[in-house]
């Protein structure tokens, strides 16, 4: 478009009007910085000041970059134009504007043109060019030709169908080919409607009563869940949703041959498939409960906010299908999702990919994003070494990361358990457990958090409460990730059962790199075990943290527990491991 052109009022007040469209619209409001991006390149058009607007301005006007914003060495600008540019032609698919024009942001561009609904004309002419400032530095990108009004007619009902696949099967939303970001999944959002008492046992009636609306409070202390009360029976006509899951959760109490026995049935809210069901029964003892109210929504919470239960179901397979692309998940909830899956098994969400989304995040203001760089940092600084001056400064990093993420959130047991994380990977393990003490106060339900937090315990020496804690969670996982083998792998080496440390050991190999190695060959050393020696020993020796400060100088900086690490160590002695290696570096 030709610089410094003179809008007439009414072509002002069109384009307003679709800016105004596109602002309301629940997905841009998701995203302040895009919204931000959208007015400031339009307002610049329609002021005559395209010239001006180049990355360097984005950056530092919008995204709140220093003055010394390289665009070579910083990508921000290309990857939210990206960005912008799905939700703008996601939003013109669905056909959801109703100004006579629509807002188009052409590839390679930062300026956008305006375009006619009922033609294919833009407002400025066939001819108009853009200033060379207004360019994404992607030489000999051309612009989209507008659709003509016969493909707009034609693909109307094409929009209808996409519009109704997002909302059925959120994962479905995926990207162009192009690169381009279309809606991504939303939090799901489960209703959770009264119990039925079909028990006729006034015993049980406070433990029915309150049950539903006990659940959404417990629900709606998961970052990635939420809940609402639906009453009776729910009413999913006023609910209004972009892209996220719909859930129904009902639920009977009725008697069994020990007490009450609780069923849910959770429901896709549009098909009304089912989805899930759980079961928690409650002895009757003495003629009274044995679990109160919070606790029965407890064992259903701990289910239902598994990061592998059926409620993320849907977005964990969106995740997995898009975590490899140049521009990867980038919103909060696909990040979270993405993050789980990263603990389980790093394989399945590449860490870059993942500190990208985790940094966008950050940057939109959210504190679970802060809270998973936190831990990425301080992770890679635990990798580099925290006895090293580059691994030291990555922890600290990390360590203010996590107090920003509490900062933001302090009622958030997601930002407390990284907290807990990062304190632990700094050595602190004595903070660890308190902050994840605080992290399952706040929400007792994180079964993940649970095993990390019966971890920590055990190489404190209280194994009480870690084998609690282990066994809770694993209650809980029909196909746990390889970190909820850590616990019994320990208390199995501690306490002698060498067979079951090697069984259940390689597992925890995978979770704990350097403390699985010592596992396995201090287990294979008590049994004399040549095979399972030679397999490890040489992984053992070959760890460059032992190599740095010797093998039992390392694992004393989180094994606490004195009986745990003698045993490891005559196991590791009776593997053949010279005792200069055992103790110093080497």
């Amino acid at each position: 478009m030709p610089e410094g052109r003179v809008y007439a009022k009414d072509e002002q007040l069109a384009v307003r009007q679709a800016l105004d469209e596109l602002l309301a619209w629940a997905p841009m409001q998701r995203s302040p910085r895009l919204s931000a991006f959208l007015s400031y390149i339009v307002e610049a058009e329609l002021s005559g000041r395209a010239g001006s607007v180049k990355a360097y301005s984005i950056a530092v006007d919008v995204f709140g970059r220093d003055e010394d914003f390289d665009p070579q060495s910083d990508p921000i600008v290309r990857v939210q134009a990206r960005r912008l540019r799905g939700l703008i032609e996601e939003f013109d698919r669905l056909e959801l504007g109703r100004a006579p024009i629509r807002i188009v942001l052409p590839v390679g561009r930062y300026v956008p043109e305006f375009v006619p609904r009922e033609d294919s004309i833009p407002i400025v002419g066939d001819d108009a060019q853009e200033p060379s400032g207004a360019t994404e530095e992607q030489p000999g990108a051309r612009p989209p030709q507008a659709p003509s009004r016969s493909i707009w007619v034609a693909g109307a009902a094409a929009a209808l169908l996409l519009l109704a696949s997002l909302y059925f099967w959120p994962e479905l939303g995926q990207r162009t080919t192009s690169g381009s970001a279309v809606v991504q999944p939303a939090i799901p959002l489960v209703i959770v409607e009264d119990f039925e008492n079909l028990t006729d046992d006034q015993r049980s009636t406070p433990l029915v009563a309150g049950l539903a609306l006990e659940l959404v409070t417990d629900i709606n202390q998961f970052a990635d869940l939420s809940a609402a009360y639906g009453g009776p029976q729910a009413d999913l006509e006023d609910v209004e949703r972009e892209n996220g899951a719909i859930y129904v959760l009902s639920g009977v109490a009725r008697r069994s041959s020990r007490g009450i026995l609780y069923s849910i049935l959770v429901q896709d809210g549009l098909t009304r498939s089912i989805v899930a069901t759980f079961e928690v029964e409650v002895p009757l003892g003495d003629g009274t409960p044995s679990m109160n109210l919070q606790d029965v929504s407890e064992e259903f919470s701990l289910r239902l906010g598994s990061p592998r239960g059926p409620l993320h179901k849907a977005a964990r397979i969106w995740v997995a299908a898009h975590s490899a692309e140049d521009d990867p998940v980038l919103e909060p909830y696909p990040c979270l999702v993405g993050y789980g899956m990263f603990r389980e098994r790093r394989a399945i969400f590449d860490a870059g990919a993942l500190e990208r989304c985790a940094r966008h995040s950050t940057d939109e203001g959210r504190s679970e994003g802060a809270a998973i760089l936190a831990v990425l940092t301080a992770d890679r600084g635990w990798r580099v070494g925290t006895d090293t001056a580059e691994g030291a400064a990555l922890v600290e990093s990390g360590r203010a990361l996590a107090e920003q993420a509490v900062g933001r959130e302090p009622t958030s047991g997601f930002n407390w358990a990284q907290r807990a994380y990062v304190a632990f990977l700094a050595g602190e393990v004595g903070a660890s457990r308190d902050f994840y003490n605080t992290a399952v106060q706040l929400n007792p339900a994180m079964v993940d958090v649970l095993a990390d937090y019966g971890y920590v315990e055990g190489l404190s020496g209280n194994w009480e409460a870690a084998l609690a804690l282990s066994q809770r969670a694993l209650s809980v996982e029909v196909n746990p990730p390889d970190f909820y083998s850590i616990v019994p792998a320990l208390w199995a080496l501690r306490e002698g059962d060498y067979a079951q440390a090697v069984a259940v050991g390689e597992r925890m190999v995978s979770a704990v790199p350097d403390l699985g190695t010592a596992v396995m060959v201090a287990a294979g050393g008590q049994l004399r075990d040549a095979e399972i020696i030679n397999a490890y020993l040489p992984r053992l020796l070959a760890s460059q943290r032992f190599r740095r400060l010797g093998i039992m100088p390392a694992l004393r900086q989180h094994v606490l527990d004195p009986d745990l690490l003698r045993t490891i160590s005559s196991g590791i002695i009776s593997a053949g491991v010279p005792l200069d290696r055992l103790a110093h570096p080497f």
